[in-house]
């Protein structure tokens, strides 16, 4: 069963659940997937990897406006919301996880230049890489 199907059976149980938070998290991506997928086509499915792009568009989405908020109820909210889209997406690598493989990919080359460092540990982090704490911690050893 793939992302989209699994998001809508959830749908399913929040409404029988009467959970109108997570209903609504959940109604707001599976509209960001079929926005997207109108866009390609009607008729075929995407594939998954463009729905985990989606989903994790949308969480960066909700990141992004948790600026626009002070703390109070609705900056809560988000935070909330954020925690319910991050529950579809595959975990991501843990700082420790991530500074091995910046170690990896330093011993491994003699370059030192910025992007092509940044796009190894990417492509050795894969979807698990957070590319802004691989940033920063990259150019803390490189600088």
């Amino acid at each position: 069963m793939g992302l989209k199907d699994t998001i809508q059976e959830d749908i399913k149980t929040a409404m029988k659940a009467k959970d109108a938070g997570r209903l609504s998290v959940l109604r707001m991506i599976l509209s960001e997937i079929k926005y997207a997928q109108a866009q390609v086509n009607l008729q075929t499915e995407l594939p998954e990897a463009d729905v985990q792009k989606i989903v994790s568009g949308y969480q960066k989405k909700l990141t992004k406006s948790l600026d626009d908020y002070p703390d109070g109820e609705k900056r809560t909210a988000i935070v909330n919301e954020i925690k319910i889209v991050e529950s579809y997406l595959p975990k991501k690598a843990s700082e420790s996880e991530i500074t091995n493989a910046v170690d990896k990919i330093l011993k491994s080359t003699a370059d030192r230049n910025f992007g092509a460092l940044m796009k190894l540990v990417m492509a050795e982090l894969g979807e698990a890489g957070d590319a802004r704490l691989v940033s920063q911690l990259l150019k803390a050893k490189i600088g």
